[in-house]
């Protein structure tokens, strides 16, 4: 009797110690664990974008774009790090501010990845001081060609990352556009600066290499700051041309089209630039001024990734609130940052640079992110043409049109250098000579 309870007090003695024993692992495998998470980094990336200033206008729809992928990765997860840091910093448009806020935030803050910058006049600098800083920087914008060439020189280097084509290609593509809508008098109203300068040089471009197909008259090019163009909408009745590219102006661009509608010198078609990119563009322009006007984009408004992007951003910002002007390039480009992070497992800039170059992804624009050309020139994206016609869509009923896909083209699969190469010793438009057509 006595051996029996012997034995039954020896093994419950057993089973607790078992216990006890399999609670203190789990207990020092908590805490390793716990150890790791809490050695893990985060990604800090440094929003260079304009709230104010010229570019003050489609600024902040990068930052809001940036927020929620990052919110929605945060929540997700990513792995090897601890989540996405994002601090934003007011460019005000101007190279100076930005050069000033950015020297301070690398001091004290540290970004590991920097991005967001609208207009070729704070882009410029960001090639000088991505390299030197050797932090990788993005745009989610598209490449801008003449800031690399003389007399406006910046560097030519890895260091900053371009989700869209070539603006010169953007050029192109107008000039095709209008040549297969049958077009004979071509207009183009610009703002006074890189961009428009590069914009125009690819109509031109088109304009040479096919045989002269259409008249180019009516070349304006508009201070960044202006926001009243009766002067300019005077020249364009009188000119009468039946198509207008129309790639960013500065702080008046989004009513371009209404004031064109309102002075009676709407053309038969008007093309808004890249930047204009969605239907968020036509609604800040208002149903009166974007009616049957097409742009380039870089989406397809038909596909599941468009309209889950957009009940995404309806969700975070509000049921009248629309995807705007190259939100869904920095919400793509977001995402491809962790990715490459995510691959890397590190955060050395020269592996991570190296990386971007190679690495491709997409998930709401038409083209991938990457992989690029080396120095940061995403090639052979997709651009689309879209047109908004009359009748509300089921992502925003309250809006009197909707985006109707019209073409996808495909864009040369260029290097920048090559492109360079291409556009050496070429002139922009000017508005003081003549572009005849020659049939």
């Amino acid at each position: 009797m006595l051996k029996k309870v012997f034995e039954k007090l020896c093994s419950k003695k057993i089973i607790i110690v078992g216990i006890g024993a399999l609670l203190a692992v789990g207990l020092v495998f908590s805490i390793l664990i716990a150890e790791t998470k809490e050695e893990e980094e985060p990604i800090r990336i440094l929003g260079t974008i304009a709230f104010s200033g010229a570019a003050g206008n489609i600024g902040p729809a990068y930052d809001r774009a940036i927020k929620l992928a990052v919110e929605e990765i945060n929540a997700a997860g990513i792995e090897g790090f601890s989540g996405i840091e994002y601090k934003v910093i007011d460019t005000e448009t101007k190279p100076s501010v930005l050069q000033r806020k950015l020297k301070r935030e690398v001091g004290t803050w540290k970004p590991d990845v920097m991005g967001g910058c609208a207009l070729e006049t704070t882009i410029s600098p960001v090639c000088v001081e991505a390299p030197k800083y050797k932090i990788p920087a993005f745009v989610g914008g598209h490449l801008s060609m003449s800031k690399y060439l003389p007399p406006g020189e910046v560097p030519v280097s890895k260091w900053v990352v371009y989700y869209g084509y070539a603006d010169y290609f953007a050029g192109q593509l107008a000039g095709q556009f209008f040549e297969e809508m049958g077009a004979k008098k071509v207009g183009l109203i610009a703002g006074d600066y890189d961009w428009g300068y590069s914009n125009g040089m690819g109509l031109k471009a088109y304009w040479e290499q096919n045989g002269h197909p259409f008249e180019i008259s009516t070349v304006i090019y508009t201070p960044l700051d202006k926001t009243d163009y009766t002067t300019e909408m005077l020249i364009v009745k009188e000119e009468k041309p039946d198509a207008i590219f129309c790639p960013y102006t500065g702080a008046g661009w989004f009513s371009v089209a209404k004031q064109l509608r309102d002075a009676g010198a709407m053309p038969e078609f008007m093309l808004y630039g890249t930047t204009y990119s969605n239907m968020g563009g036509a609604k800040i322009t208002g149903e009166y001024g974007a009616e049957n006007i097409y742009t380039l984009a870089d989406h397809d408004p038909t596909s599941d990734a468009w309209k889950d992007f957009v009940k995404r951003w309806k969700a975070k910002y509000g049921e009248k609130a629309y995807p705007e002007a190259y939100t869904n390039n920095y919400y793509q480009m977001i995402y491809w940052i962790k990715e490459v992070y995510e691959k890397a497992q590190t955060k050395d800039p020269d592996v991570i640079i190296d990386l971007m170059q190679k690495t491709s992804f997409q998930n709401v624009c038409i083209s991938p992110m990457g992989p690029l050309d080396g120095f940061g020139n995403n090639t052979g994206a997709k651009a689309a043409i879209i047109k908004f016609v009359p009748g509300s869509s089921d992502l925003d009923p309250s809006f009197g049109l909707h985006p109707e896909m019209v073409k996808i083209y495909q864009t040369p699969k260029m290097t920048m250098q090559e492109i360079l190469g291409e556009l050496k010793g070429f002139k922009k438009l000017e508005s003081a000579e003549e572009y005849p057509a020659a049939r």
